[in-house]
């Protein structure tokens, strides 16, 4: 339910940030999709401040590295399938034969992921997601956008996070199999990856704070820069030349 409600949330703001994104400039040079950005931006800073910094930082004290390390390794393994699906769509077979090699090692060697044995006899991470699939397939990106809670984003990530999200086999066999005790233990690791996250980048965000002199304009070109390392469009289009009306007629027949 609580799944379903955030998914319904996203869809709605992203309808109303479409209109935003084809709304006139309003009074000053600031257009209404900026103004949006930054009024979410603001909002989302106060609850970082007061709610997810302060748990990261408690998570942080009360983990070492090689704990949090355990914990990346065994989410990114749980993700090698869907990256091994979008390397599919993408056309990279040997990509996607990785992911899968990958995820048995460190499955059964790795105990269920919590270490890295794949990448110590070769086989590097291969990571990707349906947010990059299209973005081979040549969907574009869309506007900025600065989600609820979500943070940073464009129409295109955000689609890419739900597809992701919702293939996800884990999330399928715990829905099929199990009961709402399994599902919100599902949830709960789910915010454990996330804080995780957070924890592990917390100076980075630190100190990117406290050296701009617009933190948000520092977020969004920092954001906007990891995203224009993703793999570009593959289509290229066959050129367009002039129509040929040469009717093989010599200059030398119109003179005189």
């Amino acid at each position: 339910m609580y799944k379903k409600l955030v998914r319904y949330a996203l869809a709605a703001s992203l309808i109303s940030l479409c209109g935003c994104a084809s709304a006139p400039h309003a009074g000053n040079d600031m257009s209404a999709l900026e103004k949006y950005n930054r009024t979410m931006f603001n909002i989302n800073d106060k609850i970082d401040k007061a709610v997810i910094r302060p748990v990261a930082k408690g998570y942080r004290a009360v983990t070492n590295k090689f704990v949090r390390q355990r914990v990346t390794n065994f989410f990114n393994n749980i993700s090698e399938p869907v990256s091994a699906g979008n390397h599919i769509l993408q056309g990279e077979f040997h990509d996607s034969a990785q992911n899968v090699g990958r995820f048995m090692i460190n499955t059964v060697v790795g105990v269920a992921g919590l270490f890295d044995v794949a990448s110590k006899v070769g086989l590097e991470q291969k990571k990707t997601g349906f947010d990059e699939t299209m973005s081979t397939w040549c969907v574009p990106d869309g506007p900025y956008v600065v989600l609820p809670i979500l943070g940073p984003s464009t129409p295109r990530a955000m689609t890419g996070l739900v597809a992701d999200g919702y293939s996800a086999p884990a999330y399928w066999i715990i829905k099929e199999n199990g009961d709402d005790k399994a599902m919100l233990a599902y949830y709960g690791a789910t915010g454990l990856k996330y804080i995780n996250l957070m924890a592990e980048n917390l100076p980075m965000l630190e100190s990117l704070e406290e050296n701009s002199v617009d933190y948000y304009e520092a977020m969004k070109s920092s954001y906007l820069q990891n995203r224009s390392k993703l793999k570009r469009c593959s289509y290229k289009p066959t050129p367009e030349t002039a129509p040929d009306y040469d009717f093989d007629m010599d200059d030398e027949e119109f003179d005189d």
